[in-house]
Parts: C-alpha cells; structure tokens; sequence
C-alpha cells in the first residue's frame, strides 16, 4: 500500500503530472485529515486536485484516531499517513515534511517524498527531465536543499 501526504499530491498537481502516482503504483491511499488540509487551501486559493474524483485515489480512515494527537508537532495529515502505514505492515509512504519523515523512519515505515516520486518516473521513462520540474516546484513554494537537488539531480543522470 501507498499511502500519500498533503504536499505531493498538490505539488504533483501543480506540475500538471499526479497522474504519475497511478502509472507508478497503481493506487495511492490517503486519509480524510489529508483531505482536511487540501480543503483547507482550497479556501485560502490554492488550486488543490479533487481527490474525491480520483478513481485510483482511496481515501481511508485509520483505525486508531487518537493516534493523530500523539505527536502534537506533526500535523494531522502526516500522523494520519503515519497511522495508516503501520495499521497496514508493509506499507510505503510519500511525504515531504522532515518530522513526519522523522517519525516514519523511526517506526520503520519505507518513504520518499515529492522529489523521489519525480525520480523514479523520469527513471521509468514517465517524465523527460526531472530539472526544470525542480525549479517550477521551487517557484511555488517547495522548499528542498541545495544538497538534495543535486543527489536527485545526480541520480537521474541530469548533472
């Protein structure tokens, strides 16, 4: 299972290419509190993608809610992957925020992010340069480090 957090889903949708999240895994999860918080851009005038129109998209409730107040640093939407992920063993997810990635390393939980996404589908051949969707990210908003950009850079063969 895959399950994904707020940012990649609105950044994939800014560059015009969720799509990539079906042609890579096939279905991607994601928990109500994600949606929460892409409505909750919505109203502040972000374009965010219509995730309950998203066939392949499936949105689940955790099991466990009071999990999401555990960690009062992290947001909902990461707790609520982070619950989901490890109600389901094995699961893998995708998200961008450094406590959250924090604690799904700690809990073991496999993850990428936003950019390890775009990696592996300029690698699939899903993307043609993964460098001019790093500067349109950057453009809106998408923090990564300069070391970061280059490992990925470095890695899809663009340096």
């Amino acid at each position: 299972m895959i399950v994904s957090n707020t940012s990649p889903l609105y950044y994939l949708h800014q560059l015009g290419c969720l799509e990539v999240l079906r042609d890579l895994f096939r279905h991607v999860h994601t928990t109500p509190q994600v949606l929460a918080e892409l409505h909750a851009g919505e109203l502040q005038g972000l374009d965010i993608p219509e995730v309950s129109g998203i066939k392949w998209m499936i949105v689940q409730n955790i099991a466990v809610p009071s999990f999401v107040e555990l960690i009062p640093d992290l947001g909902k939407g990461e707790a609520s992957v982070v619950a989901l992920a490890l109600e389901n063993p094995g699961s893998s997810v995708i998200m961008d925020d450094r406590l959250g990635r924090e604690v799904a390393k700690a809990r073991e939980i496999c993850l990428t992010g936003t950019l390890g996404v775009l990696l592996l589908a300029k690698q699939r051949g899903a993307i043609k340069a993964l460098g001019p969707m790093i500067s349109q990210l950057r453009q809106k908003g998408f923090y990564c480090s300069r070391p970061v950009v280059v490992e990925i850079l470095r890695l899809a063969n663009e340096l």
